[in-house]
């Protein structure tokens, strides 16, 4: 992975995600770095870092995205800055890791709003060992 950040997103909203239901990942606040992946962590109750997605530059509020999906409408109609992230492709990380797992071995904690992939290189080592599955 060129270019990674390591983001919750909630169990729910991963579901709308594999259904293909929502498209974009929104958030509020954009990191300095240009990054292609989000490395998700699921919070509560699952506590596993699960999934890859491949996403494209944001699309910065006002400006509007073109295509139905869980969020858009909402994300159109803000006044508020918001960052949409155009998922491209989601990826299976192929053994789901652990909080405890992720705390022990690579001092891991769960991101409140993002953490740079960089930080966590040896866990992006470990990703590339136990490898990943495309889901689409």
């Amino acid at each position: 992975m060129r270019s990674a950040v390591f983001m919750s997103i909630k169990e729910i909203h991963i579901n709308r995600i594999l259904g293909k239901i929502k498209n974009h990942e929104f958030r509020t606040k954009k990191p300095k770095k240009d990054f292609d992946y989000i490395i998700v962590y699921v919070p509560i109750p699952v506590k596993e870092l699960k999934y890859i997605l491949k996403v494209k530059q944001p699309i910065a509020s006002p400006n509007k995205i073109i295509i139905e999906g869980y969020g858009n409408k909402e994300f159109n109609n803000t006044k508020k800055e918001k960052y949409a992230y155009p998922i491209e492709s989601v990826y299976k990380i192929n053994k789901p890791i652990t909080l405890d797992i992720l705390k022990q071995k690579f001092n891991f904690t769960a991101p409140q709003s993002f953490a740079y992939g960089e930080k966590y290189q040896e866990l992006l080592e470990y990703i590339d060992e136990i490898g990943i599955t495309k889901l689409y």
